[in-house]
């Protein structure tokens, strides 16, 4: 941008702060009218009292995405007028890195500018929105909303500036560089209608698993509030769980005693029901989401077998369920993008749309990451001082399955730096050739599943112990940054790298494996913590830690044939579980993939198959459904999505 400054309604920071800006400029009726804009948190633009532009991308303070938005179509020849609502949430999440309040914007018809921020600008409080109310709704998704149609000033239908406007403040302390944004904004798909399914508790159903933006007309009491319970599920006594332990799904609207039309584009919501209360009297004319979507062309599948087609078609719809600025685990609870969820994304996206934009713009901003200890954060963008050190380690995993999809391997120069800093903190942590776990700092979550003996204490100090999962793990990740630094030239680093895993995977033999089983244990020296509810008493081996033996190199082929083997006659405790699978069905073809094809397909079948027979429009968190995690499991989850490569690899298409 030529001549915008930073700015914002006042020189304060309040968290959950909501501000509009107000501007005019002429248009000669010729060109294309461009908005450039961004913000720290959300924003909505209307041109001539119409919805042009919506939602900012998930970036840091320190490294600030604009957008670039044709809003000729919203112009008219002469004076124009745009309004600019922004959000400024203020509140550290895991889906959010905290900044400041502030928005930049610039209009322009080709060179010629036509306006911009700056000291200038009109601005007032946004009275619509209740600001400072900081309801959270997960620790990780953040913060809710309060909107009072008492104070609609009339911005979204009206080309007028309202009276109460004063001029803005300049802000000082955002990124001074700016950078465009790095894939495609999202789009608005037509209104998805929720259909009253029960009178009296007030539910209403959208047919399936739908994200997208609230949108409803109603009527309540003057001051009175609409609360809207939103979810995934009817609980055992039929309502909507909007309150979960600590979590509170809903959002809320204050009646003026019209009928008033409300939309909201800066909270997206993931739910399949709706349930409406009030603390007055109040009707609902219709009410919805209006769903959003990334813009990408899907590659038809056709499989002769009914059911596998379904499961194929309800894992694709699964992925662009989580799928917007990026890939995000689940549209309902978090939301939030982690480095390994989004490897089973980026593999499976990679199969069915063919692109490359939308996954490099993933890997960039996890790389922006800036961490002192060299990990990163458990979600990106985020400051949580929360690492799961198993995930850190497969950043160098997704980059090289990124370059060898895309053929893309500048970017491996981008990022190689920050590989090599993930790699030291494992390297410089080695004692006699094998890495000890991450103990007594509640920092550093020992996470690898949702099992026994491998779903770690999280937020919780872990006793010394010596673990399978983390240095096969780190021996795959060496295994990378080897082929990855032949590849750009750097000879040295790929022979150490490759010299290091080798080994690694020695020490791992001579450690973990129990000749007399035929197994690789999974730790050393502790437990690994317990799933919540948990007795069973421990055990030693696990199905997941024993596919990583195999896929790092550790296992012979004896051995890995004779864990297959056990894997598919149930033999070995603690089956992986859905966001894990990928790694089993990987170490079996790596193994012998004619002799486990048949399993891997009839696994999918079972497992896949079982969620649709109970009523799955989209695949779920874990095979128990929103039954786990204290009835707060997710019905809609991106790991689940991972079918699509093994029926397309296994089947005749």
């Amino acid at each position: 941008m030529k001549k915008a400054i930073w700015i914002w309604e006042n020189a304060a920071i309040h968290a959950d702060e909501y501000a509009k800006f107000y501007d005019r400029f002429a248009y000669n009726g010729e060109g294309t009218v461009t908005l450039q804009i961004s913000c720290d948190t959300n924003y909505e633009c209307y041109v001539n009292g119409t919805l042009a532009a919506f939602g900012q991308y998930s970036d840091y303070p320190y490294d600030k995405v604009f957008d670039t938005v044709d809003i000729t179509p919203f112009c008219k020849k002469g004076e124009n007028t745009v309004c600019i609502l922004v959000w400024y949430i203020g509140f550290d999440s895991s889906t959010y890195c905290k900044g400041v309040p502030a928005l930049i914007y610039e209009i322009a018809n080709g060179e010629e500018i036509l306006t911009f921020s700056s000291e200038s600008t009109l601005c007032k409080k946004a009275e619509d929105y209740v600001s400072g109310r900081c309801k959270v709704i997960t620790g990780q998704l953040g913060i809710s909303y309060t909107y009072d149609t008492n104070g609609d000033d009339g911005y979204r239908t009206s080309a007028e500036i309202p009276s109460g406007c004063h001029t803005a403040v300049a802000v000082n302390s955002l990124s001074e560089t700016l950078r465009r944004r790095p894939n495609k904004k999202t789009k608005l798909d037509a209104f998805a209608s929720a259909v009253l399914l029960d009178r009296k508790r007030r539910i209403y159903d959208l047919g399936r698993e739908t994200v997208g933006y609230l949108s409803l007309s109603f009527r309540a009491e003057k001051g009175k509030t609409l609360t809207i319970g939103y979810g995934e599920y009817l609980d055992e006594n039929g309502n909507v769980p909007q309150i979960i332990g600590r979590r509170n799904f809903s959002v809320e609207l204050i009646g003026n005693g019209e009928l008033c039309h409300f939309e909201n584009y800066m909270r997206r919501l993931g739910c399949r029901y709706i349930q409406v209360s009030c603390d007055g009297a109040f009707e609902i004319e219709k009410i919805g989401l209006v769903p959003v979507y990334y813009p990408v062309e899907e590659k038809p599948m056709h499989f002769e077998n009914a059911l596998y087609q379904r499961i194929y078609d309800t894992c694709v719809r699964t992925l662009r369920l989580c799928m917007f600025e990026h890939y995000e685990d689940c549209p309902w609870r978090e939301q939030a993008l982690y480095v390994l969820d989004s490897r089973n994304q980026m593999l499976c996206g990679y199969e069915v749309f063919g692109e490359y934009e939308f996954p490099r713009s993933i890997l960039e901003l996890i790389s922006k990451d800036r961490r002192a200890d060299g990990f990163l954060s458990i979600c990106s963008p985020s400051q949580n001082d929360l690492v799961i050190p198993f995930f850190s380690l497969f950043y160098p995993v997704i980059v090289d399955d990124y370059a060898r999809n895309s053929g893309d391997t500048a970017f491996i120069h981008e990022v190689y730096g920050k590989m090599c800093e993930i790699e030291a903190v494992f390297l410089d942590r080695m004692k006699d050739g094998i890495v000890p776990s991450f103990a007594d700092d509640a920092r550093y979550w020992n996470f690898y599943e949702w099992s026994d003996t491998l779903c770690g204490k999280c937020c919780k100090p872990q006793g010394a112990m010596t673990e399978l999962m983390l240095n096969a793990a780190f021996s795959i990740s060496l295994q990378r940054m080897a082929k990855m630094a032949e590849i750009i030239g750097k000879d040295d680093d790929a022979k150490r790298f490759a010299s290091i895993a080798d080994g690694l995977n020695e020490k791992i033999k001579e450690i973990f494996f129990d000749a007399e089983v035929g197994l690789f244990r999974t730790n050393l020296g502790g437990d690994n913590g317990r799933m919540p509810g948990s007795t069973a008493n421990f055990e030693p081996f696990s199905v997941l830690a024993n596919t990583f033996a195999i896929l790092c190199g550790a296992a012979n082929h004896s051995n890995a044939l004779k864990i297959c083997d056990m894997i598919t006659e149930d033999e070995i405790p603690y089956p992986a579980t859905l966001s894990m699978l990928s790694f089993v069905y990987d170490a079996m073809l790596m193994t012998d993939a004619e002799r486990y094809r048949e399993y891997i397909l009839s696994d999918i079948a079972k497992k896949w198959g079982y969620m649709l027979d109970h009523g799955a429009t989209s695949f779920w968190e874990t095979i128990n459904g929103w039954k786990d995690f204290s009835n707060a499991g997710s019905l809609c989850h991106g790991w689940s999505a991972i079918p699509i490569l093994y029926l397309k690899k296994l089947l005749p298409s």
